[in-house]
């Protein structure tokens, strides 16, 4: 341990003032506070975005390859093979997407408008391994928990689908489905409007209906672009995207609004980190006997500006710390408690039911950098103009 610290430790530990006691106390307590709110706007935001691209994973498929028109389902399943066999794919299966209208028994002049999506193998989230066995002219679906909700519907009903009419027809197609199940995603598009039914049992009830395109589960989400230069060789013709490239907008803006509360915020510390001067100021006036008598004994300027420097260093980096373990326990307590739910109106806006608090590790190291920044410099200037003072005058100082 280096003198100055010793020195500046010895500072803070000696008996204190009220006045001393109180502007430390405050500084130690806008520091923890302004750091705290960083910690846990910055693992809002983390979370948010988690939630979102765990619920965009999950509902929609890591890699779709679209087709410019409609295949068939043999040319589909050839195209499913060959994309099993590139490294990192988990599961392969043709899919297309129907839109219409769900009748509603309670309220027959307002259905709601859904989007059935047809896979050949039933998604994860369905819960199902396999798709039932046929049963009379009803084709089995899983929806959306809140859809089925809406329409008061439970595993055994039937709910009947309006279709778009044909060309030159004012008449819409009837699709009867029945309700094996349903799905909860969190994510307020999927389980309000969503219904997941077999492809093949679709083909059959729709005339004319092809298919879409191959969706593409991987083995890690984020590996879409090591996966998708060989999927695209093994897919000519087919338009390939991924669920990053489906959803830049959303993302982009999530990033930017981080960074500008991070910015913010940051500012806020900045105004905290005032206090520490405050301090420092009070503790060189009570103090200038101290570091007149250590001029005096041949201390140098440099090493009392270094000695006031570590008070205000230890007492501003004790609040970063206090705050980023406040922060942390605060964030984990309250997605423990679920305190950032959203009923089902506000859930259609931010597209989530639930926020957790995530502190991100990463985050918390540039939080501990930037505030420790701002604490070193709010004590740099303090401790620069109590070190001119003339040792003579300060030792007379009662």
């Amino acid at each position: 341990m280096s003198l100055e610290l010793e020195l500046a430790l010895r500072l803070l530990r000696r008996r204190q003032g009220l006045l001393l006691r109180g502007t430390a106390l405050a500084a130690l307590a806008g520091v923890a506070l302004a750091t705290a709110a960083l910690v846990i706007t910055l693992a809002l935001m983390t979370g948010y975005r988690e939630s979102i691209a765990t619920a965009l994973q999950r509902g929609n498929a890591h890699l779709v390859g679209f087709a410019l028109t409609p295949m068939t389902m043999d040319r589909a399943e050839l195209l499913a093979g060959r994309a099993m066999e590139i490294p990192g794919v988990a599961r392969a299966t043709p899919v297309t997407y129907v839109t219409g209208l769900a009748e509603d028994p309670e309220n027959p002049g307002s259905p709601l408008p859904v989007v059935i999506k047809a896979t050949l193998d039933p998604p994860e989230f369905t819960g199902l391994t396999g798709w039932p066995s046929p049963s009379g002219n009803a084709i089995p679906a899983v929806l959306g928990y809140r859809l089925a909700e809406s329409l008061g519907v439970g595993p055994g009903d039937t709910v009947r689908i309006l279709l778009p009419p044909k060309e030159g027809d004012w008449l819409f197609p009837d699709l009867p489905l029945r309700v094996v199940g349903t799905f909860h995603l969190a994510f307020s598009s999927f389980d309000e409007r969503w219904i997941v039914a077999p492809l093949d049992r679709l083909m059959e009830a729709v005339e004319g209906l092809g298919v879409a395109g191959v969706e593409v589960g991987l083995c890690d989400p984020m590996a879409v672009k090591t996966v998708r230069p060989p999927l695209e060789e093994a897919w000519p013709g087919l338009i390939v995207s991924d669920w990053l490239q489906m959803n830049p907008a959303l993302f982009t803006a999530l990033r930017w609004q981080t960074l500008s509360l991070f910015v913010v915020l940051s500012l806020v510390a900045a105004v905290a980190s005032f206090q520490v001067s405050s301090a420092l100021v009070v503790v060189a006036a009570q103090k200038r006997r101290t570091t007149g008598m250590l001029q005096a004994l041949g201390m140098g300027q440099r090493s009392v500006r270094r000695i006031l420097t570590w008070v205000g260093v230890l007492l501003g980096g004790a609040g970063v710390l206090a705050g980023l373990t406040l922060g942390v326990a605060v964030s984990l307590l309250m997605t423990w408690l679920k305190v950032i739910r959203f009923p089902p109106g506000m859930a259609r806006i931010y597209m989530v039911e639930f926020i957790p608090l995530t502190p991100d590790p990463a985050h918390l190291g540039v939080i501990l950098m930037v505030c420790s920044a701002v604490v070193l410099g709010a004590s740099v200037w303090p401790a620069r103009r109590a070190a001119r003072l003339d040792p003579v005058a300060a030792l007379r100082a009662v």
